[in-house]
């Protein structure tokens, strides 16, 4: 165990020190809180039915974009990087946060225009207090089969045999970053899925590296985290990526993008900044799921995001992202009442008046249709 710990301590270091540098600055299967325009295939006919668009604006329109770096907002660094969002007449600034968070009050009040981060009960709560924001179109959540979170348990307990079922989890030392996140109520739902109660836990709240070095050093005996320490906790030899999320919550959203007040009142540059972002956020299907190269994917993921080794790419489980922007609403009722009934959210936000598709509409169209 002591040569596993060593080796993992070596490539959580090379993951942190990424991550500081870093942030120093509907078709079958789909769930039926989706919300999209009815789904149509690709091909020569959905492009001629692409609506008209007027010529992009010049000069360029300044978008401050709220960054949270991850590769959830593959998508967003696709568009930039392949000069999608110059094309619609934008000029998309980075603005780099540590926690989605952060980037809120800013949103509130237009120092900057859209951001794109994590569900949680600070979203909601900022919503339910009355700060105008929107949310325009879903990005990433757990599909099957593509999810970069996951379930990662010791595996000494999985090789012996002492975690069989998520009952088995009973009395154990579990980690989670935050119970008010997506993780969170992903942790709420293997509670559910073992007939547990958070008494039966022993949690333990840990930064994902802390995390790592503590199921090593046998502190904690799994913990709930996301790429890239789930591969590099698996590849040290110390856990097993035992249950993925998109098994624990299938269709779980867990990154919005949302617009600010007066983004919004410019209706074009809104709708356009939609556009470029859908023709990433497919670019991004086309390599993960469409047998296309992921090379050049790993090369901007690693130029946008703190994960710089290119080798750990192929080994990671990738993010579930919506070629269509599609959104659950489902998935968010549900956080944000889980959130509500543990006293995280004072006042619940008036989804129906929060949630405004309008601009994705318009994008699709625009792009003949979703896909």
């Amino acid at each position: 165990m002591n040569r596993k710990r060593d080796v993992l301590v070596q490539l959580v270091s090379v993951v942190l020190v990424g991550y500081l540098v870093g942030c120093s600055v509907a078709p079958s299967g789909r769930p039926a809180g989706d919300s999209a325009l009815p789904a149509r295939g690709p091909g020569a006919e959905a492009e001629r039915a692409a609506a008209p668009a007027a010529a992009p604006p010049n000069p360029p329109v300044t978008v401050k974009f709220g960054d949270l770096p991850a590769t959830s907002n593959a998508g967003i660094y696709i568009a930039q990087a392949r000069g999608y969002f110059h094309e619609e007449g934008l000029e998309v600034v980075f603005e780099t946060f540590d926690s989605f968070e952060r980037s809120i009050p800013m949103l509130a009040t237009g120092q900057i225009d859209a951001a794109g981060g994590g569900v949680n009960a600070a979203m909601f709560s900022a919503i339910g207090r009355g700060l105008p924001l929107k949310i325009v179109a879903g990005i990433s959540r757990n599909e099957p089969g593509y999810s970069s979170s996951a379930l990662v348990v010791r595996k000494d307990l999985i090789d012996t045999g002492r975690v069989r079922d998520y009952a088995d989890l009973r009395g154990m030392r579990l980690s989670l970053l935050s119970k008010t996140s997506g993780l969170g109520a992903e942790f709420h739902r293997v509670l559910e899925l073992g007939g547990l109660t958070e008494a039966d836990i022993d949690l333990k709240l840990l930064p994902f590296p802390d995390a790592a070095l503590a199921l090593a050093n046998g502190a904690i005996d799994a913990s709930i985290m996301t790429e890239p320490f789930v591969a590099r906790v698996v590849q040290s030899g110390v856990g097993v990526r035992w249950k993925g999320a998109d098994e624990i919550y299938p269709w779980h959203q867990l990154t919005v993008l949302l617009y600010s007040p007066q983004f919004i009142s410019n209706r074009e540059a809104a709708v356009r900044f939609l556009v470029a972002y859908l023709r990433g956020a497919r670019d991004y299907t086309a390599m993960i799921k469409g047998g296309e190269d992921p090379t050049p994917l790993y090369q901007i993921l690693a130029e946008y995001t703190p994960i710089k080794d290119l080798s750990i790419y192929p080994v990671m489980r990738p993010s579930g992202i919506d070629p269509n922007g599609a959104l659950n609403r489902e998935s968010l009722e549900a956080d944000q009442e889980l959130w509500a009934s543990q006293g995280h959210i004072p006042q619940r936000a008036d989804l129906a008046t929060a949630i405004d598709l309008q601009y994705l509409e318009a994008a699709l169209q625009r792009l003949g249709g979703p896909r």
